[in-house]
């Protein structure tokens, strides 16, 4: 009976890992047409300069648009929060951390969209709403890019990009310079900010129609961003995902404040995910998206491995002890 059970555990665990490879994803297709850029209004502040320029796919889908947090109450008194994909916005805030070797400054950009579909062709594992992602623009004390780090705000999909600024003792040991495989999409492994007219080109994340994964991170030309439609985004303080306007006034925070989904984004629920991964990972809620605190003292634990026993080595919110957790030596 035990052995029955064991491999009936395996199959299911095998199962699961390989849906989540097939259907985190998507085929492997070339890009679908309507592709758009977002940017940063260009007001020369630090923020401005160093934000990533998203090239979105199939963006005549609403669920593909970077949009901006609303809530508004409803009829019966409850109160509704979305993603409205008319307006842009890159949610923003500038920490510190220090190491032995130094001080570090990270510029963090957080961008919502409407959702992942919930479709079942394609199937998409993430499916959800009020869906995020996190891009961390990691700067030595000269303001130079050292490290961009990319997450959804589930902690998913974790992917780093070191550049040509960062000292060859930092960089994770065995490191592969040319690509790097993150759950089923090939991304560079590096950034050579050295090359011919880099100081020309911007940051660009390309993010993969439906389920909005990274699919290419590269330094774009300033022709490829005359050739795209553009979208120009707003930039808000992070902190005002805690304050969102309401009638008469009032304001109300787009992650839960009390119970059990406390810090979790409201509206965001995984269920695929919850079924098919949530009784490996130990974790009821992965997937779910949610907030991403100042420090261990903020929010709720925004682990980045689906280890149970690494949660508090991999929270990005300790961001220097993070990095140390992945290998890189700041």
């Amino acid at each position: 009976m035990r052995t029955s059970l064991r491999k009936t555990a395996r199959v299911w665990l095998l199962s699961s890992l390989v849906l989540l490879g097939a259907c985190a994803t998507g085929p492997g297709v070339s890009a679908p047409d309507y592709p758009a850029l977002y940017t940063a209004a260009d007001d020369q502040n630090l923020f401005a300069r160093y934000a990533p320029v998203f090239l979105v796919e199939n963006h005549q889908a609403a669920y593909n648009r970077i949009g901006t947090a609303r809530a508004k109450v409803q009829e019966d008194g409850r109160e509704d929060h979305y993603i409205d994909p008319g307006q842009a916005t890159f949610y923003v805030r500038k920490q510190t951390f220090t190491t032995a070797k130094g001080i570090y400054t990270n510029l963090i950009y957080r961008v919502h969209f409407a959702e992942i579909p919930g479709g079942w062709t394609p199937f998409y594992l993430g499916a959800g709403r009020n869906v995020g992602l996190l891009v961390v623009v990691t700067l030595d004390p000269l303001n130079q890019p050292l490290l961009y780090t990319t997450v959804h705000t589930c902690g998913c999909y974790l992917a780093f990009i070191p550049t040509s600024r960062l000292a060859p003792d930092a960089f994770s040991h065995g490191w592969d310079k040319v690509r790097q495989s993150v759950y089923g999409e090939s991304l560079p492994g590096f950034l050579d900010l050295n090359m011919p007219a880099a100081e020309t080109k911007r940051f660009m994340v390309v993010l993969r129609d439906g389920t909005h994964r990274v699919k290419d991170i590269r330094l774009a030309e300033p022709k490829d961003l005359r050739a795209t439609p553009v979208h120009t985004a707003e930039l808000m303080p992070l902190g005002a995902l805690k304050a969102l306007p309401l009638e008469n006034g009032r304001t109300t925070s787009f992650y839960e404040t009390a119970g059990d989904r406390r810090g979790y984004v409201k509206g965001s629920y995984k269920v695929r995910e919850r079924w098919l991964m949530g009784w490996w990972a130990l974790d009821w809620r992965v997937g779910e998206d949610k907030v991403f605190g100042a420090g261990k003292t903020d929010g709720i634990n925004f682990y980045t491995s689906l280890k149970p026993w690494a949660r508090d080595a991999s929270d990005m919110r300790d961001f220097a002890a993070f990095l140390n957790y992945w290998g890189w030596q700041f």
